[in-house]
């Protein structure tokens, strides 16, 4: 199981780190590259997945709270990269886009790396360990990058899409285009899609729980204890009587019986 954890998560720093590098290629720049959400989310993705290979392979035992929850706020997050992509921005690709959205690259970090990272977490995870509180935490991340995307919007580089030049890396942030109150709105909505994405990475957490008292967690599946107790009964009982036993002591019992009383 460890063995096969390590495997999985190695492969994985290799492919996002792969992705990172084809889009980091294609950029005009580095700060253009590095200001998108794609990017950070994959690059926080690379960073909480080598911590916890590093901690898997000093043998630390159980990741602690805080592992956990980077975890799973990576994953909400980088979730939302995919979903973002694949039904918000890419049907709304134009023609002079094309050639980029189907890139090697943008397959890379808006679908290997979202889809490989959320098998990780379904193969490996412990199951059960997320609150209730927990999508509020989610949210920061998003948040943190409207606030980001603003400040950069007026000190950093501009953006070119095919013949459109913007300040904002996303067409639902730039108030050229969408004014303030439906960038407010797009946020808004966006805020409430994460939490709401967050609330349901926490219910199926739970659903996913394995009970520690009666299954043996392992990848895949569960193994009752039950019939390993019982087999460890059946050990420790007597062992049954064999027929001659049986047939010597009723003749014993007999001879008794016919002996006159002393």
């Amino acid at each position: 199981m460890k063995k096969k954890s390590v495997i999985f998560k190695t492969l994985f720093i290799l492919s996002c780190a792969f992705g990172l590098f084809l889009t980091a290629s294609t950029s005009s720049s580095f700060a253009i590259f590095i200001s998108y959400y794609t990017t950070q989310s994959n690059i926080l993705c690379l960073i909480v997945m080598i911590m916890t290979l590093t901690w898997i392979l000093v043998g630390k035992g159980t990741n602690p709270r805080v592992f956990r929850l980077l975890k799973s706020l990576a994953t909400v997050c980088i979730l939302v990269t995919f979903l973002i992509f694949h039904f918000l921005l890419r049907p709304n690709m134009g023609p002079d886009m094309e050639n980029v959205s189907h890139g090697l690259g943008n397959i890379m970090v808006h679908y290997v790396t979202p889809i490989w990272f959320f098998a990780d977490y379904l193969l490996f995870d412990v199951k059960g360990t997320c609150r209730v509180s927990d999508p509020l935490l989610y949210a920061l991340f998003p948040l943190y990058y409207f606030v980001f995307a603003n400040v950069r919007a007026v000190t950093g580089e501009l953006y070119q899409y095919g013949t459109s030049i913007t300040q904002f890396p996303y067409p639902f942030l730039d108030y050229e285009v969408l004014g303030i109150f439906g960038v407010s709105a797009a946020v808004m909505v966006i805020t409430v899609a994460v939490l709401f994405l967050g609330a349901l990475f926490v219910g199926f957490d739970q659903v996913m729980k394995k009970p520690q008292q009666r299954y043996h967690t392992h990848l895949y599946g569960t193994i009752s204890h039950k019939p390993i107790e019982r087999a460890a009964d059946r050990s420790v009982e007597s062992p049954r009587p064999s027929h001659q036993t049986v047939e010597i002591k009723e003749a014993e019992e007999t001879e008794k019986s016919l002996l006159p009383p002393s």
